[in-house]
């Protein structure tokens, strides 16, 4: 690592706390424009019941579907993520560290694949289950790619 790079890489991370910034106000964004966000939380919250995966193991799902909380999350994922595009873009032009390249990139596919999922969930095309395995598949597809992009460099 030259020592630009290392001077760059611990200073402090601008685009990290604009990020932050971005995360905190479309959050709530989302939640003042979607109708009944908070009576709809707190009925997803208050369904949840313990089921049967198989027939020793027992996991928390909701009892019922509840698109307004899906599709709001579907919707701060896909923002979100698209607003990783340009933090990436911006740590390209201003030459930041392949790790906070790397994780930039390994943030946006997995919000990406999480809302591909939670898409899925909303329209009821899967259940909770497969949601949920939806969720393990995008921290994996997250750390692969994380692991291509730093095998490549």
């Amino acid at each position: 690592m030259t020592e630009s790079e290392k001077e760059r890489s611990e200073g402090t991370n601008w685009l990290g706390l604009l990020s932050f910034g971005f995360f905190l106000a479309l959050l709530g964004t989302i939640w003042v424009v979607t109708p009944n966000l908070t009576e709809e939380v707190s009925d997803f919250f208050a369904d949840f019941q313990l089921k049967n995966v198989t027939e020793n193991i027992i996991f928390p799902a909701p009892e019922h579907n509840h698109p307004v909380v899906y599709t709001a999350a579907t919707q701060f994922c896909f923002i979100f993520g698209a607003f990783q595009i340009v933090i990436l873009a911006l740590r390209f032009i201003l030459n930041e560290s392949l790790n906070r390249k790397t994780e930039t990139l390994s943030g946006m596919v997995f919000l990406f694949s999480a809302g591909f999922f939670l898409y899925m969930l909303s329209s009821e095309a899967i259940g909770w289950f497969s949601f949920l395995a939806g969720l393990i598949i995008s921290a994996g597809l997250a750390i692969v790619t994380s692991s291509i992009v730093k095998l490549l460099r």
